[in-house]
């Protein structure tokens, strides 16, 4: 239910939002190295979370052509990557996919 209202979220401000509050109750739910900011990349759940984190985020692309984030965040840099936040939309450009359940 709770994935399914994150897809639903008309705007992308909705979207965020609530992917967000997930994405920072699961870090908390495994506390742990994942629930420390400075060392939570080191604890393994860390990447297949922000696998998912990041799936969610392309599945509501699917469903929301066209709806982007802010204007004014779509040239920021993504430090220390030399990418804009507009250079790191469209995933396939990144070299990667995930799979759509079509049923």
């Amino acid at each position: 239910r709770t994935i399914r209202s994150i897809l639903q979220a008309p705007t992308f401000s909705d979207f965020s939002f609530r992917l967000e509050n997930v994405h920072n109750d699961v870090h908390v739910w495994v506390g742990g190295s994942m629930s420390a900011v400075p060392v939570a990349g080191f604890d393994p759940v860390f990447w297949s979370h922000h696998a998912m984190i990041d799936r969610l985020w392309y599945l509501w692309q699917l469903a929301h052509p066209g709806a982007l984030p802010p204007a004014q965040t779509l040239d920021i840099a993504l430090a220390p990557f030399p990418m804009t936040v507009r250079q790191t939309l469209d995933i396939s450009a990144l070299g990667y996919e995930y799979a759509v359940q079509t049923s």
